[in-house]
């Protein structure tokens, strides 16, 4: 039995064939699947958990049923907000069959202290999507926002992350990845070892030392064009 990670799949409408891959992917693991963790932007947009009973929803609450089906076969379910879909709530959360992981999540991974997380704090030289980041996790904001007839949070959704884009476009590519020296100052904080991420869409594992330890860091990949994930052991 092995453990999963996936990461930054960004499902979407307007890409069904990636929604599909991942039907694929979890019929796959099915069968050697001991634990599932979905380390953040699992949808490419969240604007309420309300929308699984709408219309609008009906992709979203395949994808969801999907899920609590893998869990109801015996396999452990982990999900982790990510800067697309932090708006996931515990309703959501129930109807997958899984468990929400805190912001920054230890776990015992065959005997090595890991930690989790979706990876979007660790980017600190971007400091105007950190300033964005937070004001879209304040509570208030949050409240505020999910007041609001859904057709209205759709097109809020959809003018933010057009902003979003665009604003990309102009940064340096070093900006927008990891700081290393946020990595090591967290991974001194949980005392670990391994750290497992997502959100820069750079698969890769990094080692270094770090206070005369070897110590590694494993970075997701997105699925914009293939599946993209990590079993161990």
């Amino acid at each position: 039995m092995k453990t999963w990670f996936i990461s930054d799949l960004h499902l979407d409408d307007s890409r069904p064939h990636i929604t599909e891959q991942f039907f694929d992917f979890l019929a796959k693991i099915k069968d050697e699947a001991e634990a599932l963790y979905i380390l953040g932007d699992l949808f490419e947009a969240w604007v309420g958990d309300d929308i699984l009973d709408t219309p609008l929803g009906a992709s979203a609450l395949k994808v969801v049923r999907h899920i609590k089906e893998l869990s109801h076969s015996g396999t452990k379910i982990y999900f982790a907000h990510g800067n697309r879909d932090f708006l996931i709530g515990d309703q959501c959360i129930k109807r997958m069959g899984a468990t929400l992981l805190d912001e920054y999540h230890l776990i015992n991974l065959y005997g090595k202290k890991t930690l989790l997380m979706h990876g979007d704090t660790l980017c600190t030289d971007d400091i105007e999507y950190q300033q964005l980041r937070a004001v879209l996790r304040n509570p208030q904001w949050q409240r505020e926002f999910l007041s609001k007839p859904l057709t209205e949070r759709i097109a809020e959704a959809l003018k933010l992350r057009q902003i979003s884009q665009e604003k990309m476009k102009g940064k340096q590519e070093r900006i927008l990845d990891v700081n290393q020296a946020e990595v090591e100052k967290i991974m001194k904080k949980y005392d670990v070892t391994l750290l497992i991420h997502g959100h820069t869409h750079r698969p890769a594992t990094h080692e270094f030392d770090l206070d005369h330890y070897s110590v590694k860091r494993i970075v997701l990949g997105d699925w914009y064009e293939q599946s993209s994930y990590l079993a161990l052991p």
